[in-house]
């Protein structure tokens, strides 16, 4: 909800892929700017759900690369995620 709390709230996230490109283990918060621990937790679960439905059958990433993709750190912006 862009209204809310956690609308407004930018969090980064950190996971670890595996040499199929899809998630392996768990997705961290590392850091956030939200007013709350509550709008913190929702504006990373968006985020964390976001990241798991994207990746589908694995995300599309060169094999031969794989040290350089292995770790994901991503910051969700809401001031940049706008459609307009």
């Amino acid at each position: 909800d862009p209204g809310s709390q956690a609308g407004r709230a930018t969090v980064t996230v950190a996971f670890e892929l595996g040499r199929d490109a899809r998630v392996a283990g768990d997705v961290r918060l590392l850091t956030h700017n939200a007013e709350s621990q509550q709008a913190a937790d929702s504006a990373f679960a968006a985020a964390r759900r976001a990241i798991l439905r994207c990746q589908g059958d694995g995300f599309p990433l060169p094999p031969e690369k794989y040290e350089q993709w292995r770790l994901v750190e991503m910051t969700f912006n809401p001031e940049r995620m706008s459609i307009e």
